[in-house]
């Protein structure tokens, strides 16, 4: 919670996916060059009050296609999802494809016997 004053809606989240052009079908892969720019500041300012005034300055005023990246993976962790990343190589010129995933329960139960 060291990011946010109270933590963003799934709605509001999946409102920020509908400005920025990813699907809403999860899990779901985009690029950067997927991402429609002209909306960057129209889902900034949804996501400000939000964010704690402190990291709107560092996050949410001057916004780019890795920036908004860095923001997804902030409000996507929230409600238990991340996003990974992967380079590939197509048609000789090199892309990153960040897919968004639910997390994995990584509790696991141990048992351990001594006697």
């Amino acid at each position: 919670m060291g990011l946010f004053r109270k933590p963003p809606p799934m709605t509001l989240v999946l409102e920020v996916f509908s400005l920025l052009n990813i699907s809403s079908d999860l899990p779901t892969s985009f690029t950067k060059t997927d991402l429609n720019v002209e909306n960057f500041s129209t889902a900034a300012g949804l996501l400000e009050p939000y964010y704690l005034p402190c990291k709107v300055k560092l996050y949410l005023e001057y916004t780019d296609s890795v920036r908004w990246i860095t923001i997804l993976r902030h409000i996507l962790a929230v409600h238990g999802y991340t996003i990974k990343n992967m380079e590939t190589t197509r048609n000789k010129k090199k892309a990153i494809y960040y897919t968004i995933e639910r997390l994995g329960d990584l509790r696991t139960a141990v048992s351990i016997d001594f006697s």
